[in-house]
């Protein structure tokens, strides 16, 4: 394999997506009790989390092939670096690989990462150009990744709060993106909230998605949930959070969506810190 196929399939991974997942499982089957005595089950379930995204990167590209032939021309897949039949043979191998690491934990666990596999294959294949539904799974999925950490280390209650958090944050990025992509989605005939109903209707949801999650939070500090210092860390990223309201209503462009996007990116980041260290 040469040095640019290699990058060409580094880049159709999306690394950073991967190594946010590779990261985050751990850290949820942390905040939900997880110790240094079942370090090779988070170890797993974060080699788990990776793979899978991975394998939902790569399916995800090449349905949307013709889409990112507009919104993203410089991807592997329209470039040309790779073909359909590459980024194929990707998702087949890491979900597989997925799956059978899967076999040394519990039932529970093993149905999960199943239900991840053949769900994100059907969000790229058809949910994805759907109003909501595709948003709703992306949502889903991320919040499942706390709730996989739970299973993981036996103690899902403390999973349900992060899972809450991470779906409605992932909800309204996705959005965000939707009204970001809508061009090369209306070309296309994608059948995603703003194409159908308009920019100002998808910005509304992901207003009431954002609410909720500031809302979510605010719960989350009156009923102690997690210790004072979570308050402190988590007031960041609900700053964030408002600055990302602010700015969708300023501009509808899709220059200001990808700062949008990018700002909810970052507030994610500091959610889960505050969840991590309010849970120490």
């Amino acid at each position: 394999m040469s040095s640019n196929t290699f990058q060409a399939y580094l880049q159709l991974s999306r690394p950073v997506n991967v190594f946010i997942t590779l990261v985050s499982i751990p850290l949820a089957c942390w905040i939900a009790g997880g110790t240094a005595d079942g370090w090779m089950n988070i170890l797993l379930a974060a080699l788990t989390g990776a793979l899978v995204t991975i394998g939902a990167n790569a399916i995800n590209d090449s349905f949307d092939i013709d889409i990112d032939r507009i919104n993203r021309p410089d991807r592997p897949l329209p470039r040309g670096a790779l073909t359909v039949r590459d980024a194929q043979r990707m998702w087949f191998i890491a979900s597989l690989i997925a799956l059978g690491l899967n076999v040394f934990m519990n039932y529970l666990a093993f149905l999960i990462v199943v239900l991840a596999v053949f769900l994100l294959y059907y969000y790229s294949a058809r949910l994805k150009r759907t109003v909501l539904a595709g948003n709703m799974v992306v949502g889903l999925m991320t919040g499942m990744a706390f709730i996989y950490g739970g299973i993981v280390v036996g103690n899902i209650d403390r999973a349900i709060v992060p899972a809450l958090f991470a779906f409605l944050a992932n909800l309204a990025r996705e959005l965000v993106k939707d009204i970001e992509d809508v061009e090369g989605d209306r070309q296309q005939r994608a059948a995603t909230l703003p194409v159908i109903y308009g920019v100002r209707p998808a910005v509304i949801a992901a207003t009431v998605s954002l609410l909720l999650l500031i809302g979510t939070t605010l719960l989350s500090v009156r009923f102690s949930v997690y210790k004072i210092s979570f308050l402190y860390i988590v007031s960041l990223a609900d700053v964030f959070l408002v600055a990302s309201l602010m700015m969708m209503w300023y501009d509808f462009s899709r220059r200001q969506m990808k700062r949008v996007s990018t700002l909810l990116k970052i507030s994610m980041v500091i959610g889960l810190t505050a969840i991590l260290v309010g849970s120490i």
